[in-house]
């Protein structure tokens, strides 16, 4: 399993003592709410023009809302000694950005750190690449060289499968993948033209006569300003939202006995309250509410282009007072090797999306090399 987890997002501390053993929930919602959070793959125009993603077979690509682009090609069936292995394209927004080039595995024995050697073909066609690769607590990631790109874009021209070797080091026993190639031409065309970059000189797939200065400019980067950091204490009477005892039936009242709610000062005259609402094996959706002095919660309200969320519900959250972030991590399996991550800034109205990271296939990347969907700037904070 991969130990792994995004910083700050993290479920609720559960009780130390659950109530009676009551009927499995209706997952259904939790569902419902993955669905939500995962529906960010598809960005649309009011995140950026270009922040979009798409699968090519085997490939997947995401960009961002500055569109900065990447490309994944994984292993389809891994050896028993790794759970995955993937091969990372990516390039930033601006005309001038190289194209770059990463190779990832995550080996099952997670203990192992240190250095070793990854070599890209060679196997049953010529060799592409070697580059030292570094791992930690397993997770194997490895820059492949500029010079070697040229190589490598003509291996997903003409093969189906790009053979990786790694060994030496800290790893006893080589270590060999398959990385599909299956789409990896329409991923790199998507790439390219999601940039602006199609009959440009700066194409990496496309190119043609048209100069740099055609690309598009990069978009002005959002801004949140954070409300100001308070110390006033947290009133000590409890919301009747938070006593599943008064449970309107919106909730799973289980998960709300099994996980601790989550209360916290947001500023001088707001107070987030969250309640466990569904819980599965490895997930766990709160409902959030916020309350102005002496007013009762009501639903917090999250500011997330295009419609992203629709109701003040996430999965896996925590919460960081010294920046005002509310962050969530929703794995889309147990492993925790696709999913989405996400981070929101209290603004002193309203959370606002200051990041979001994610992955749309399970196919065992880390989330150490999942791309960047949406981005801001932060101001305010120390």
């Amino acid at each position: 399993m991969i130990r792994r987890r995004l910083p700050g997002a993290a479920p609720g501390p559960a009780r130390p003592a659950p109530g009676p053993a009551r009927p499995a929930p209706d997952l259904t919602r939790l569902a419902f709410t993955w669905a939500a959070l995962a529906g960010a793959l598809s960005l649309s125009p009011s995140v950026s023009e270009a922040a979009a993603d798409r699968s090519f077979k085997d490939w997947w690509v995401a960009c961002d809302n500055l569109r900065s682009c990447s490309a994944y090609g994984p292993e389809m069936a891994p050896a028993d000694d790794h759970y995955g292995a993937w091969l990372r394209l990516g390039r930033e927004g601006a005309a001038t950005a190289p194209l770059t080039a990463r190779i990832g595995m995550i080996l099952v024995d997670q203990t192992v750190d240190g250095a070793a050697t990854l070599k890209v073909g060679g196997d049953a066609g010529p060799a592409v690449a070697t580059a030292p690769a570094r791992i930690e607590g397993g997770v194997v990631l490895a820059d492949l060289p500029a010079e070697t790109l040229p190589a490598l874009l003509d291996q997903l021209r003409h093969a189906d499968t790009l053979p990786v070797t790694l060994s030496g080091g800290a790893v006893a026993t080589p270590v060999k993948a398959g990385i599909s190639l299956s789409g990896s031409a329409a991923a790199m065309l998507f790439l390219d033209d999601a940039q602006g970059r199609v009959g440009t000189v700066t194409a990496a797939w496309k190119p043609g006569p048209k100069p740099a200065e055609a690309v598009p400019p990069v978009p002005d980067l959002p801004v949140i300003r954070a409300a100001p950091a308070s110390r006033k204490p947290v009133p000590a009477a409890r919301p009747a939202i938070l006593s599943y005892e008064s449970d309107d039936g919106a909730c799973d009242s289980a998960a709300a006995e099994q996980f601790a709610p989550i209360i916290e000062r947001l500023d001088d005259t707001h107070v987030l309250y969250g309640r466990a609402c569904f819980s599965g094996a490895y997930n766990v959706a709160y409902d959030f509410f916020v309350a102005a002095d002496g007013a009762e919660p009501v639903p917090a309200v999250f500011d997330a282009p295009d419609g992203l969320m629709d109701a003040a519900e996430l999965i896996n959250p925590g919460y960081d007072p010294a920046t005002r972030t509310l962050s969530t991590f929703a794995k889309g399996r147990g492993i925790g090797d696709c999913g989405v991550g996400a981070r929101w800034v209290w603004d002193g109205a309203r959370f606002r999306l200051a990041g979001m990271e994610m992955m749309g296939i399970c196919q065992g990347i880390a989330w150490d090399d999942w791309p960047v969907v949406y981005r801001a700037k932060v101001e305010g904070v120390d």
